[in-house]
């Protein structure tokens, strides 16, 4: 029902830059469709003959939409581009590079279609106005991670780096959405532990260098391990975070609410209320919850006590997520909001669906904090529009 088209699903970046005259790093407007961010990134380092390192951004934007955002070239040179699915603008110079500190939120301007009616789903925008809607990380958090191979960043915790290195080869880059690519790695499983044969069917530079150091340190898995670049290692640790940040927000949403809505994503299922009776309302609306690390701060006992049974039921402990096994990332605990409000709502217009005759179209305008999900949102609006029933509060 959204992003049929790239300009279904818009989003500007909003963010605090202090912007100069003159500096190290240069600062542009990054406006594209068709790219991850990470990848139109490896693709300007290459076009415009400079280092990977010498790039930095706050956020990855979506690849199905028409998305703005803010990235530093660390050169004085003037890089302006404009291709067919992007358009690079320098806008001035800053004394450090983006990060996502300077990011305060995104603005979304998105068209839901082949809606049968509207009512329905503006009836739903009513109540989420009064009561809000829960902050999952949404499935586009975990893309590049397979939940029947299990988490990266999990093997990592247990000590399990053999594991951990044959998951990360199976997900890499859109690794099993490439029927070439998975018969190559499929045939790499095959030899698993015959160096020389891995080497000789490795393509890319991490991978080479993965067998090159299995060739030289035969069943040194961590030194292979160290070769992944810190990006994709950090990546991998926020993927398997957040998965464990979206579990205890589940229990709690059981624990707390009888009549949830509930819908299966790939990721996992998803909660969602349409009403709360005050003393609920009152609890959620402000309640924040840690992510994984080795030192967290609960609201309180209760929270507490869901995370240490989570916990147990994974064999983990506080003190797995002070591993030093891979020197340069870390887990960092944060505070997360439970319960959002989509600010500055406009419905911006309803209108025939030109693209599904005989449905109607819902355009709608608002702003998120940073790393809020607006398909968090489309999903709660839409809980009648896909049939979806109430489940029973689980014990």
């Amino acid at each position: 029902m959204i992003k049929t088209i790239p300009e279904d699903f818009i989003v500007e970046e909003i963010a605090s830059l202090p912007l100069t005259e003159s500096g190290e790093f240069r600062v542009y407007r990054l406006t594209k469709k068709n790219w991850t961010t990470p990848d139109l990134m490896r693709f300007l380092a290459k076009t415009l003959s400079i280092s990977p390192k010498a790039l930095a951004y706050g956020g990855k934007k979506d690849k199905h939409g028409l998305t703005t955002q803010h990235i530093t070239i660390r050169s004085q040179r003037d890089f302006s581009l404009e291709e067919k699915n992007f358009f690079l603008q320098a806008i001035g110079f800053m004394r450090k590079p983006m990060s996502p500190s300077l990011i305060q939120g995104n603005r979304f301007r998105i068209t839901i279609r082949n809606l049968k009616a509207v009512e329905t789903v503006l009836d739903n925008l009513d109540e989420v106005k009064v009561y809000g809607f829960p902050n999952f990380f949404d499935d586009q958090r975990f893309r590049g991670t397979n939940q029947q191979l299990g988490f990266f960043a999990d093997r990592v915790l247990r000590g399990h780096y053999n594991g951990a290195l044959q998951i990360f080869l199976q997900t890499q880059n859109g690794a099993a959405g490439n029927k070439e690519n998975r018969e190559r790695i499929a045939k790499i499983l095959e030899n698993w532990r015959d160096w020389e044969k891995c080497l000789e069917l490795a393509k890319g530079l991490t991978e080479k260098r993965i067998f090159r150091t299995l060739l030289l340190r035969p069943d040194d898995f961590l030194a292979a391990l160290e070769k992944i670049p810190r990006e994709e290692i950090a990546m991998a640790y926020a993927a398997f975070g957040s998965h464990l940040w979206n579990e205890l927000l589940r229990r709690l949403l059981r624990e707390l609410i009888p009549d949830l809505r509930e819908y299966q994503a790939e990721s996992g299922v998803f909660y969602f209320w349409k009403k709360l009776k005050p003393e609920i309302f009152n609890y959620l609306k402000d309640l924040k919850l840690p992510t994984p690390a080795a030192k967290m701060q609960f609201p309180d006992d209760g929270t507490r006590s869901l995370y240490l049974k989570l916990l147990e039921e994974n064999n983990l402990r506080f003190s797995s997520f002070r591993t030093r096994a891979l020197s340069r990332v870390f887990f960092r605990s944060f505070q997360r909001k439970v319960l959002l409000f989509p600010e500055d709502l406009e419905i911006v217009e309803t209108r025939e669906d030109e693209i599904h005759p005989g449905k109607k179209a819902l355009v709608l305008s608002f702003s998120l904090p940073r790393g809020a999900f607006a398909t968090m949102l489309v999903k709660r609006i839409l809980l009648e529009e896909k049939g979806l029933e109430p489940i029973r509060k689980i014990e």
